[in-house]
């Protein structure tokens, strides 16, 4: 069974937590003891985090599933009202689900893609978070939202899902200017090369996904290795946490020293 950890009695709701770095976020709070509220749209996946929370003796009392896309203004309705409905009250809001491109097309860099992007990892979060507000001003809560590494360095390759991430960080820092006076804090926390299902669910293949990330960290990452899901997750916790008290409109980087830059021996190697 779960001990009393650091977020017991607390609520935290995680969007794309079915999966990935979401799903390892919502495990963590869910160790420490909190009520979760999983978002996802795959019920299979879903499912998976809900055995996985179940195994650390997260029972359905305290936990809550809300499907849908999050983009609609029906799914973030229902986060709120459901989550209250069952525990009450909102402690923490992570803002963790998001897209690369748009799931029928292949270019990341169309037009449609763009606007895709724009509505899952921009503007729902730009809508969800005045209507959370009031419920986590009452608890003196927080917000962390999921950025990436992209946001400080573009890919030609992905430009609307790096300059839509980099819009996610200038809106969170606003947002803490806004919101610090209702006594919430907005964070932000970008990880770097994580291991994940959600290159895969973009049409890489395992073993390109794979073989890329492995070049990437050999050449890019100065810590020489992927991150974890876990690592990404124990940061969110701390930011959540009382021991981040003083902290808002703070940018966190997990990134094995990737934005610090490129080791000077790296110019040279052959």
């Amino acid at each position: 069974m779960c001990s009393l950890g650091r977020f017991h009695g607390k609520t935290v709701i995680v969007t794309g937590s079915s999966s990935g770095i979401g799903q390892a976020i919502a495990l963590a709070f869910g160790k420490e003891g909190a009520n979760i509220v999983v978002h996802g749209q795959r019920e299979e996946k879903i499912k998976e985090t809900l055995d996985q929370l179940q195994s650390y003796g997260v029972n359905s009392d305290r936990y809550l599933v809300v499907k849908g896309p999050i983009q609609e203004d029906d799914t973030q309705d229902r986060l709120i009202s459901e989550t209250l409905n069952k525990f009450g009250q909102i402690d923490v809001l992570v803002n963790n689900a998001g897209i690369a491109h748009h799931p029928d097309e292949k270019d990341a860099n169309s037009v449609k893609s763009l606007d895709y992007i724009y509505q899952v990892n921009f503007r729902s979060i730009y809508i969800l978070t005045p209507k959370i507000i009031p419920h986590l001003s009452k608890t003196k809560g927080n917000i962390i939202n999921i950025s990436s590494v992209g946001s400080e360095r573009v890919s030609t390759a992905a430009l609307p899902y790096t300059v839509i991430k980099a819009a996610l960080d200038h809106y969170s820092k606003g947002a803490a200017l806004q919101y610090a006076k209702d006594g919430v804090r907005v964070n932000i926390v970008a990880p770097g090369f994580i291991p994940t299902d959600f290159r895969v669910r973009h049409g890489m293949s395992t073993d390109q996904y794979q073989e890329t990330y492995h070049r990437v960290c050999d050449n890019l990452v100065p810590m020489k290795r992927l991150g974890e899901a876990d690592e990404i997750a124990q940061t969110v916790l701390f930011l959540a946490s009382p021991e981040a008290s003083y902290t808002t409109g703070a940018y966190i980087n997990v990134d094995g020293g990737f934005l610090a830059g490129v080791p000077i021996e790296t110019w040279f190697k052959k």
